[in-house]
């Protein structure tokens, strides 16, 4: 019975690198689109291109730990790895979402 207790702990474990590398991936779009709006003629300002990098410093380590997660099956490692991946995760994005509010007030 313990193994299917540290088999599913396991998977949800590693449910939270799947979500640090969607909202990753979120953020390359946002990323995209500033590009998409400059090849447009838009100008965007330099403080938006600035602001676009906070989330970017939490993610990158975050997708690091998610790659990890996938990759290793020790439980000392897979204990922070969860956390830390799990914490830069929502960080990333909830500067991600300051941001695009930010951004909005700029561009306004």
């Amino acid at each position: 019975m313990n193994s299917g207790v540290e088999e599913a702990k396991l998977t949800l474990q590693r449910l939270i690198g799947k979500f640090a590398l969607l909202f990753a991936f979120i953020y390359v779009l946002m990323v995209a689109a500033g590009f998409v709006r400059v090849a447009q003629g838009d100008q965007v300002p330099v403080s938006t291109w600035l602001l676009l990098v906070l989330p970017g410093i939490a993610f990158f380590p975050a997708v690091v730990d998610a790659v990890g997660l996938h990759r290793t099956a020790d439980q000392a490692r897979l204990r922070t790895l969860w956390r830390r991946c799990g914490l830069l995760a929502v960080a990333g994005m909830v500067l991600l979402v300051v941001v695009a509010f930010a951004a909005e007030g700029i561009n306004s």
